[in-house]
């Protein structure tokens, strides 16, 4: 492939990332706005967080199949496209139910562009080691979160959170459209066998990744899910400020996920890097309960330290771990990807429920508590990863 065209190709998967980010945290940042409107509290934030994380995670496989038998670039298209659809229902909404059903729809849809970007980068980047292909994935998914939490905030002070959302929408046209002209097409593929599928999902070192991968995840979520509505309804900070605190969480990995695609290149051991960022989410995420906004300010950049580096590891090894062809390269990432997300529906309702009952000062230990027995499947591991 020409260098120019593969430049090309790795821009454009950016542009893709990106405007997947923004669809996926932009909800968190504007529901201060649709709260009232939808007379939703911090339950309804909740439903909405969990329905996404079902509709995500339980896509991941067959997106896996589809990936290998299709090719990747046809689904990271029809992925964008369904995910578009939804979110305009999900605009013109008018009860917290319906919006809750499009949510499960949007991450449905979004479940079609990470393994199939992850698989297409890593492929274009690939004497670099799969660290790095994975690394520029996860930093743009940093920038679309920073777009999604801080610059959705700003943008619903003057369009309002229907319209913001409705710009999601067409953003995701534009990134299947660049995905058309700037991907080179899908390579001949064997397909999945149904003895590689059942191999893939019996491999015992992607179950423990998956599992392993599930405590980034979770700090990750609870932050910019919940700590711009805490820090708005609770604390009485302007959206402004919340936005800007929580945002955090999304621009630090835009370095610390390239930075833990070096270290995973380097050190070939994810059992390690995640070990540590699991152990750094839960103190992140204590420190939310902290007595002022300047220890509350210093979570989000624990967190995004350490989500950068966990999940840039564990993606990056699902796909070295990978026991049979490259053509199962994407399942390998997918189903890595289902477990960790479909694991990570649970959390939101956990909090939301310690908040109502307790309220949010337990629920922040509650989810450092939640997050360490994840750490457990980590140590049965292997400690490195053998260079292919």
């Amino acid at each position: 492939m020409h260098r120019r065209s593969t430049r090309l190709a790795i821009v454009s998967l950016i542009l893709v990332t990106v405007v997947y980010a923004i669809n996926w945290f932009n909800v968190g940042a504007l529901y201060y706005l649709m709260g009232p409107d939808l007379q939703g509290g911090v339950s309804g934030l909740g439903a909405l967080t969990s329905s996404f994380f079902v509709g995500i995670g339980l896509m991941q496989i067959p997106v896996g199949i589809m990936s290998a038998n299709l090719g990747p670039r046809r689904v990271l298209i029809i992925g964008q496209v369904v995910a578009s659809i939804a979110v305009v229902g999900e605009s013109l909404s008018s009860q917290l139910i319906q919006i809750t059903i499009f949510r499960f729809f949007i991450g449905a849809g979004l479940a079609f562009v990470f393994s199939p970007s992850v698989a297409i980068i890593t492929r274009l980047t690939e004497r670099n080691g799969s660290g790095t292909g994975v690394g520029i994935v996860q930093s743009s998914f940093g920038v679309g979160g920073l777009l999604g939490l801080l610059g959705w905030t700003l943008l619903a002070t003057y369009l309002a959170w229907r319209p913001s959302l409705a710009l999601g929408a067409l953003l995701l046209l534009l990134g299947a459209l660049s995905c058309v002209f700037f991907i080179p097409g899908d390579q001949r593929e064997a397909g999945v066998s149904f003895n590689g599928l059942v191999r893939i999902l019996r491999e015992k070192s992607l179950l423990l990744l998956g599992l392993g991968v599930i405590g980034p995840n979770l700090g990750s979520i609870l932050v910019f899910s919940f700590l711009p509505y805490y820090l708005e309804k609770e604390l009485g900070t302007s959206a402004a400020i919340a936005g800007l605190v929580a945002s955090a969480i999304v621009i630090v990995p835009i370095f610390s996920a390239l930075w833990g695609g070096r270290l995973y290149n380097k050190t070939r051991n994810p059992r390690l890097l995640l070990i540590v960022s699991s152990l750094s989410i839960s103190a992140s995420l204590a420190l939310c309960a902290g007595p002022n906004l300047l220890v509350i300010a210093t979570s989000p950049v624990v967190g995004g330290l350490a989500f950068g580096v966990g999940t840039t590891a564990g993606i990056a090894a699902s796909r070295d771990m990978n026991p049979i062809e490259k053509t199962y390269d994407s399942l390998a990432i997918a189903w890595v990807s289902a477990i960790s997300l479909f694991g990570s529906f649970w959390p939101p309702i956990v909090f939301s429920y310690l908040a109502n009952a307790f309220g949010y000062t337990q629920a922040w230990f509650g989810g450092a508590i939640m997050d360490l027995p994840l750490i457990i499947p980590l140590l049965f591991l292997a400690k490195r990863v053998p260079h292919e």
